[in-house]
């Protein structure tokens, strides 16, 4: 057996137990702990939905900027993955509306 013989021999079996060992590891479920750490945007989508329904007096809009501005900025929100960027929102509906954080 020749030297080029036992290196193929080689790369193969160091493929087949990597590409064996990362199957069962992805499979397994040990990689189901790990998560990207995410801001809740439930809690500013609230507090943007309490601002808005308070701008309402029955089914009529009180005030249809701030209605609209709430509206896009809780799509803001929603699009983003940055709280910094919730809250600037939330702060720039506050300075727009009359309502109190």
């Amino acid at each position: 057996m020749g030297i080029n013989v036992r290196f193929t021999v080689a790369v193969i079996a160091i493929i087949a137990i990597g590409f064996g060992g990362s199957f069962y590891i992805f499979s397994s479920g040990f990689i189901d702990g790990i998560k990207i750490p995410t801001f809740d945007k439930s809690k500013y989508i609230d507090k943007i939905d309490t601002c808005v329904d308070s701008l309402f007096i029955g089914n009529v809009g009180v005030n249809s900027f701030a209605i609209s501005l709430g509206e896009s900025l809780k799509q803001q929100i929603e699009e983003s993955d940055n709280e910094d960027i919730a809250k600037e929102a939330l702060a720039r509906l506050y300075t727009a509306t009359s309502c109190e954080p």
